[in-house]
């Protein structure tokens, strides 16, 4: 099979955003590939936010301090080749689909048992991270939770550390409608016998995941008591932190930008402490070369940052005010329909001078008429353009001192792509079907 070919598979077979319970499937299907998720050592992350930051500074962290790195990340920006980085780089294609096809073989083997056990975009994926770690020789690998934790398919793994670096009331249709709930979700992927390090949680939440430790004899290092951290200084692209911890490190560069990146850091550190001794130079490296496209990144002349949620809005608002207080601004925005629109466009929409509304390349964004409608209400000036291609060309041509692209992760990544190579791949060409 062709590597478009396995994108049209995974994406329209599977398919892509179908959400199947349970860890039966993952389990047989690791068991049919031999068990690659255990030939190498793991650090598991989970948060409401932040676990993708936190996930790469640790791979970084371990990257630099010589070891080969393997991980797991999702969603992707641009390319389903970012989900699985090997010392922080894209895998090959031909490695991809060498895994793509043990995966598949594997999986349609299952799917002849009925739909029950038919393995999901997710579960395949994530047999496909483990399958390419073995088969790259790792030593160590980075493993992001998709959503929750204890029914997650990443949730097979025997970590040497379990992370959960927030809880925020998020996918209460799955995970729950309260904070103790959703913090039981997430605690489900603390081990026996296996430290957990926690970030800012509340009270409600940090009182299960503790009852919870405590009944798997997990030892809990906790921001603020455990461990520690304080902001030298906020400079785009050159934030400054020190460390508190088992070793203090003072003047870390952070490359990436945002006042939840600190946090992410200190629990990144924290984290791979418990795993082996730090090298100060080592973590320097580290946190200089981490990198996350669309996070909060200046690329290409625009800002590009994902605000989907309440909670991601506020937050890149935070950061406005912090880089970018004094600056005209005017945004391109689109956001996916099962996404909380008016919370989203309330909070960030009123920054702007100007914003042109688009439809994010997804077909989880048809009513973008009703984003426009929603949009004119807190908005200073709008325009509707429908083709995203077209609405990033219209704000390229108009003046401001900041042109953000914001809301949906689908637009982010597209734009982005076509911003680094002037035409949309046949890859992201898939994404807008």
């Amino acid at each position: 099979m062709e590597y478009l070919d396995a994108l049209n598979y995974l994406y329209f077979k599977r398919p892509y955003g179908k959400i199947k319970i349970g860890l039966y499937r993952i389990e047989e299907l690791l068991r049919r590939l031999n068990d690659p998720e255990k030939n190498y050592k793991c650090f598991h992350i989970t948060g409401s936010n932040g676990k993708g930051s936190t996930t790469t500074f640790l791979h970084y962290l371990a990257k630099n301090h010589g070891h080969k790195v393997g991980g797991y990340l999702s969603p992707h920006l641009s390319s389903i080749l970012e989900r699985f980085p090997i010392n922080g780089k894209y895998i090959s294609k031909d490695r991809f689909l060498n895994a793509f096809n043990l995966v598949k073989k594997q999986s349609e083997e299952m799917d002849k048992k009925g739909k029950e056990f038919s393995p999901s975009f997710f579960e395949f994926a994530t047999a496909l991270a483990f399958e390419i770690d073995k088969e790259e020789n790792v030593e160590i690998s980075t493993i992001e939770v998709g959503l929750g934790g204890r029914f997650d398919a990443t949730n097979v793994i025997i970590p040497k550390v379990s992370v959960i670096t927030t809880v925020s009331l998020e996918h209460t249709k799955i995970l729950g409608n309260s904070l103790e709930k959703i913090a039981y979700e997430k605690a489900g992927i603390i081990k026996e016998n296996r430290p957990v390090v926690i970030g800012n949680v509340p009270k409600k939440a940090k009182k299960v995941i503790y009852d919870i430790a405590a009944d798997k004899n997990a030892k809990v290092y906790e921001l603020g008591k455990d461990f520690d951290y304080e902001v030298v200084e906020y400079q785009f692209g050159k934030n400054i932190i020190n460390y508190y911890g088992d070793t203090t490190i003072k003047g870390i560069e952070v490359n990436l930008n945002g006042t939840h990146q600190p946090i992410n850091a200190a629990i990144a550190l924290k984290a791979y402490e418990l795993f082996e001794k730090i090298d100060v130079n080592n973590a320097f490296a580290a946190f200089k070369e981490a990198f996350i496209p669309g996070r909060f990144e200046m690329f290409n002349g625009f800002l590009l940052d994902g605000s989907h949620n309440p909670q991601a809005a506020e937050k890149f608002l935070e950061n406005l005010n912090i880089y970018f207080k004094n600056d005209s601004k005017i945004a391109l925005f689109g956001i996916l329909d099962d996404k909380d629109k008016i919370s989203v466009i309330s909070k960030l929409i009123p920054e702007f001078e100007h914003v042109i509304v688009t439809c994010p390349p997804s077909h989880r964004a048809i009513n973008c008429l009703e984003t426009y409608n929603l949009v004119k209400d807190f908005s200073k000036s709008c325009e509707f353009i429908d083709d995203p291609l077209q609405a990033i060309e219209k704000l390229k041509e108009m003046k401001a001192d900041l042109k953000v692209v914001t809301g949906s992760f689908y637009l982010v990544g597209f734009i982005r792509s076509y911003l680094e190579n002037g035409y949309i791949d046949e890859e992201l060409k898939l994404m807008r079907r």
